[in-house]
């Protein structure tokens, strides 16, 4: 009889510590994302008028990794590659200028609210390397894409995780980064503040 008693409770002590090995909060996360991008419209100034720049983005993609260090403090790497059409209004005439691709880099802390919850909002805030360039659509004669000079940002997050089962979650964020762009090469040249703001709906995988 004490032999079977001394049993239940050896399997019952088994049978707690494998709950929470299977209960413990992952560590890591890495992610797969859909970005859609949205561009501030930009006004230049010129001696025969004003030019008006504005951009219809396309749909990007982008990839993050994701180190919990508490339950609520996270850090993320990320990288997310979107594009927009732009287009040029002056004097009431509309011009198809090109194509502007875009890079962004960003390095985030992350804090988190309720993340052993099923819905999981979190705020970020870190640094972010922008690269792109201009690929202009030229009737008469081929020409060349233009570079776009790098530049370090300040970048803010808000996004939320809805978690379907232990491992996987999906995801939407909006992420801001502000950008002057200016060309490659062209220190003279007149930046332009196009601070996209991109919203992102991905899949995470936690392990």
């Amino acid at each position: 009889m004490i032999q079977r008693i001394y049993r239940i409770i050896f399997v019952l002590f088994i049978a707690a510590g494998s709950s929470r090995v299977y209960a413990q909060t992952p560590s890591s996360e890495v992610g797969a994302w859909l970005v859609v991008s949205e561009f501030e419209a930009v006004a230049i100034q010129d001696d025969d008028g004003d030019v008006d720049l504005d951009f219809a983005s396309d749909t990007g993609y982008g990839i993050s990794f994701n180190r919990y260090w508490t339950n609520r403090f996270s850090t993320e790497l990320s990288l997310q590659k979107f594009s927009a059409e732009i287009t040029a209004e002056f004097e009431g005439d509309e011009f198809d200028i090109g194509d502007l691709d875009a890079t962004a880099v960003t390095a985030m802390a992350q804090w988190h609210f309720n993340r052993d919850g099923r819905f999981s909002p979190y705020l970020g805030a870190g640094l972010a390397r922008l690269t792109g360039d201009v690929e202009p659509r030229n009737i008469v004669e081929p020409t060349e894409s233009l570079d776009l000079e790098s530049e370090f940002s300040i970048a803010a997050a808000v996004g939320a995780n809805i978690r379907l089962n232990d491992h996987f979650s999906l995801a939407g964020e909006f992420k801001y980064t502000p950008w002057s762009a200016v060309m490659e090469d062209d220190p003279d040249d007149e930046s332009l503040d196009i601070d996209p703001i991109t919203f992102a709906a991905g899949v995470k995988f936690r392990f």
